[in-house]
């Protein structure tokens, strides 16, 4: 018990006065969490018993508004942060630590930390209208697990680190939502753009590309001896990396393969 209390205190001490003031992020991880939790117990259980037995909802109008805010959000984000982070030039040097950077870019990364890290919790609305328009198909365990872990990955980098070696994968990860987003928008805009609709393999090979990217990141900050990247983040980003390249490639080899075989 007492080795579990100081991990407890630990957590809560190593603070960034930055996120204070910034709703869900300051204290403990109990609030991302509960809203983690929620997350699951809505899409595993309350949302399907109360679909049982109701027609699925039309929701194409929502759903074509919530992926054009989130094309805009992600792709200006991205643009952002290849200003904030140089071009990407200072999330590959692990060196850097806060004497670095003077107080408005350590401002800056911490609220657009917190800006990537609220649109990981506005994400779950994916699986919400899946489960809304009875689409239990897509609400995969790849997809649930992805979303689920995405939030709390995105505390631990502002809570440990808020720095620029810690944004290369939300960096990644935004270019990648803002392609994906436009897709998701073409599909939910009616039939007609069906044809419009042939390159979505192509989003599950972006996304093993950002995490074969975001592995040799991890590693890196795992072998530099001169890294002040936190080896905790170093390890969890290794993990993450090498579980999700793992599920994508099996996602993309399942998905295709059997396309490419009714092809022929």
């Amino acid at each position: 018990m007492e080795s579990v209390k100081n991990i407890y205190s630990e957590i809560l001490e190593v603070n960034n006065p930055r996120l204070e003031n910034l709703p869900l992020v300051n204290g403990g991880p109990w609030k991302v969490c509960v809203i983690v939790a929620s997350y699951l117990i809505i899409v595993k259980i309350l949302g399907p018993q109360f679909m049982k037995g109701r027609q699925p909802f039309d929701l194409r109008k929502y759903m074509l508004l919530y992926n054009c805010f989130l094309i805009g959000f992600n792709g200006i984000g991205f643009f952002i942060g290849l200003w904030m982070l140089e071009f990407g030039r200072l999330a590959i040097d692990c060196t850097l630590d806060l004497h670095h950077f003077d107080h408005i870019q350590l401002t800056l990364f911490t609220f657009f930390g917190w800006l990537y890290f609220i649109s990981k919790v506005a994400d779950f609305m994916d699986t919400f209208f899946f489960v809304l328009r009875k689409k239990a198909n897509q609400v995969t365990f790849l997809h649930v697990f992805h979303h689920s872990v995405m939030p709390l990955i995105g505390y631990a980098g502002m809570k440990f680190h808020p720095l620029p070696y810690s944004g290369l994968m939300p960096l990644l990860n935004v270019f990648v939502h803002a392609v994906m987003y436009s897709y998701y928008a073409l599909s939910s805009a009616g039939p007609e753009m069906k044809k419009y609709l042939f390159w979505k393999k192509r989003i599950t090979q972006i996304q093993m590309i950002q995490f074969v990217m975001t592995l040799i990141h991890s590693v890196n900050g795992l072998i530099n001896p001169n890294c002040k990247w936190p080896k905790f983040l170093a390890f969890c980003e290794c993990i993450h990396s090498i579980i999700f390249l793992i599920l994508f490639y099996s996602f993309y080899r399942k998905s295709y393969s059997s396309e490419k075989v009714k092809s022929q």
